[in-house]
């Protein structure tokens, strides 16, 4: 049972309590690597731009496949270890299991570093680039399996203090190695930040961890994490398979313009990383409870109010924010984010809908990703050759309410929520009205002042619309500004029965880098 536990609103409470935490970590790490765009635009040119934004999008491949999503495993088995030595066993396990395969593939990549640069970055002249990103690559998989320890220990403190580490190691030493040696020093300077980060996290984690590997314990946890995969890689090819085909059917410039438009749009998640903190812990110890589907229906609603907002502000101002945090070279991001914005929050939107993960129906999950990669990659080469880095945006988006929409059916299949439908409904039509506007605006003749006040006011007016129509309640607003204001005054983690079990491949595929 969870501390503090009340009926009625104690989700919620919880759930503020418990995020704020995770939250306030979040919003200053993703604070220091948004800080990244206005540097990186400056110190490399878009072609090299580009190119780092493949290698991070390879490392994600690589890091869902090499180790075969073992600390998911590792994730589903901890609450069944109830003893401290079988749990040092199991995360010490997981732990060697991320190393040693991850030096072997870093081993066999560094003999072939030269045809992947070619395949990759399309030049066997960025060998040496692709050797740097390798060795990024496999020090930040060890790093992140590090991090999400943290998580399951319900530690949430040291999980902001090695994040916000990671972040700031890696903004000092990417600006002073990139000045030095351009895109190589970047990828050099987040090797070694992965590296610093990882030694403080053994450190911090020195009384959870010892030198040993049991074998049983490492089959059971690919027993549970294989069958996680495939749907790990429809997940990749929804979201992530856009940066490959824009390389192969555009140019290392389209990337480039295109991963600056996904980093201004992940702002966005920014409204999410509490609840990922939080709510899945949470929602797997009170769902059998009878409040709980209702409160998590406000809940629900009250985010999509605020994403609609969120996402209209990120697209009504995308020319001021771009002509502000980067050069002329990525004017053309504008166009890209109100597409990539809204679609950032849908791939995140599904921690929302548990039905499936409470079920255990892993072979919906696969089968949904596996639609919205079918979407994804269609709609890529369809529309990559036509509209280049803008086409890549609008497959994202689709694909992306592709998989939320069969999402939601799915899960209120097996849990269902009271969503207030209609006035959901009534609120994305009026954020595409308000869009509509705003393209308007762009083409009136009126000074950058007004047009700024006019965005504003479409922002406002949007706002008002979702308490209008009752998708948020000003009483609902009150009562969790309360809760929000207690939370804060002593936000530490909650003693929970069970930690979480992600059943999802798609936690594996969050990134901020």
């Amino acid at each position: 049972m969870l501390r503090g536990h009340h009926p009625g609103g104690h989700l919620i409470r919880e759930l503020m309590r418990d995020g704020a935490i995770y939250a306030l970590a979040a919003i200053a790490s993703r604070g220091l690597s948004f800080l990244l765009v206005p540097l990186y635009t400056r110190l490399l040119a878009p072609a090299e731009y580009g190119a780092l934004d493949l290698i991070v999008t390879f490392g994600l491949l690589v890091n869902l496949v090499v180790a075969l999503e073992v600390g998911q495993g590792m994730a589903r088995d901890w609450a069944e270890e109830p003893e401290a030595t079988a749990r040092r066993r199991l995360a010490s396990t997981a732990l060697l299991f991320t190393l040693l395969v991850h030096a072997a593939f870093l081993i066999v990549a560094l003999f072939a570093a030269a045809p992947l640069a070619k395949g990759l970055l399309g030049s066997t002249e960025l060998e040496p680039v692709m050797r740097a990103g390798l060795l990024f690559i496999a020090l930040n998989a060890v790093f992140l399996q590090l991090q999400s320890q943290f998580r399951w220990e319900l530690r949430p403190r040291a999980y902001a203090v090695v994040s916000m580490l990671y972040a700031g190691l890696t903004l000092i030493l990417g600006a002073v190695l990139g000045k030095w040696d351009g895109l190589q020093g970047v990828l050099w300077g987040q090797a070694a930040s992965a590296a610093l980060a990882s030694l403080i996290s053994l450190v911090l984690l020195r009384h959870s961890l010892e030198l040993t590997f049991d074998g049983k314990k490492l089959a059971r946890m690919l027993k549970f994490s294989l069958p996680l995969m495939p749907a790990g890689l429809a997940i990749f090819c929804s979201f992530y398979v856009n940066r490959l085909m824009l390389n192969a059917l555009s140019s290392l410039d389209e990337v480039a313009v295109f991963g600056v438009a996904s980093r201004i749009a992940g702002l966005t998640t920014l409204l999410i990383v509490g609840f990922q903190g939080a709510l899945t812990p949470l929602i797997y110890v009170h769902h059998r409870e009878q409040s709980v589907p209702r409160q998590l229906a406000r809940i629900l609603e009250a985010f999509i109010a605020a994403a609609l907002v969120a996402c209209l502000a990120f697209s009504v101002y995308a020319r001021e924010v771009l002509n502000w945090i980067t050069t002329p070279d990525y004017a053309a991001s504008a166009v890209l984010l109100p597409w990539l914005a809204p679609a950032a929050l849908m791939t995140q939107m599904y921690i929302f809908l548990p039905g499936i993960a409470i079920e255990r129906r892993t072979g919906w999950q696969l089968m949904l990703t596996s639609i919205s990669a079918v979407v994804s990659i269609g709609l890529n080469a369809l529309l990559i050759p036509r509209w280049g880095a803008l086409g890549a945006a609008v497959a994202t988006c689709v694909a992306a309410i592709v998989f939320l929409v069969l999402w939601l059916r799915a899960s209120q299949r097996f849990y269902s929520l009271p969503l207030r439908m209609r006035a959901v409904m009534a609120a994305i039509v009026a954020y595409g009205v308000c869009i509509a506007l705003d393209l308007l605006l762009e083409r009136s003749p009126w000074n950058a002042e007004v047009l700024l006040a006019l965005k504003a006011l479409l922002v406002a007016l949007l706002l008002g619309t979702t308490l209008f129509v009752g998708l948020v309640r000003r009483d609902d607003l009150a009562r969790w500004g309360l809760m929000l204001t207690r939370s804060s005054a002593r936000v530490q983690p909650a003693a929970v029965e069970e930690p979480v079990k992600e059943h999802t491949a798609c936690q594996h595929l969050r990134s901020d880098r």
